[in-house]
């Protein structure tokens, strides 16, 4: 049976090939909403036993998380879509794509697309980022609210790889679970910190 993801990749890629009408994009857009709530829908990506659970530097992955320190954090993402940036040694440093608002993370993640590592048919494999090139330069702060240490102690699933022709339809689905402030709040703040000159 096919996952939740491959199932909505396929289907946004017919949209595509019909060009995305008002219509269809409707439809596709009403087709998330139908999918359950962000808990239920997160256990059902996780509980996919057709996708093997290994960190690749520059992969994109789900996983649930519970922060050591959650009691001393305003807020936190329960389920990250995270692509990881390098490792260390009790776990990995990390960009959560959940904290920018869909509009930034599509944004952001097109300019990521410049670091893909390709295979023979040119389509991408992973990313080939680091933090050291993200924070170089001011072309790439929508990183900034997104960077995060994750440690291997906390991640209380399995790891679900995102394949990457099912990329861009990850970070539009609505899985996110953020604890302690609504995703209003949180978009407002990333934005915040975006656009500030302190870098």
């Amino acid at each position: 049976m096919a996952s939740t993801l491959t199932q909505l990749a396929t289907e946004r890629t017919a949209l595509d090939q019909e060009f995305l009408s008002r219509q269809s994009f409707t439809w596709f857009q009403d087709k998330i909403k139908e999918l359950k709530s962000p808990v239920n829908l997160a256990k059902e990506i996780v509980n996919d036993k057709s996708r093997k659970g290994r960190f690749v530097m520059g992969g994109l992955y789900h996983f649930f998380y519970d922060p050591l320190t959650k009691s001393e954090l305003p807020y936190y993402d329960m389920f990250p879509l995270v692509i990881p940036l390098q490792p260390m040694n009790d776990g990995f440093l990390g960009l959560n794509l959940h904290y920018l608002p869909p509009r930034y993370r599509a944004s952001f993640m097109d300019k990521l697309m410049n670091f893909a590592i390709l295979d023979k048919d040119d389509d991408p494999k992973r990313l080939r980022v680091t933090y050291e090139i993200l924070n170089a330069t001011r072309n790439y702060r929508e990183f900034k609210p997104c960077i995060k240490h994750y440690l291997k102690s906390q991640i209380k699933t399995r790891i679900v790889p995102i394949y990457p022709n099912e990329w861009e339809t990850a970070l539009f689905l609505p899985t996110a679970i953020f604890k302690g402030a609504t995703p209003q709040k949180i978009y407002k703040e990333s934005i915040n910190k975006i656009k500030s000159r302190v870098y």
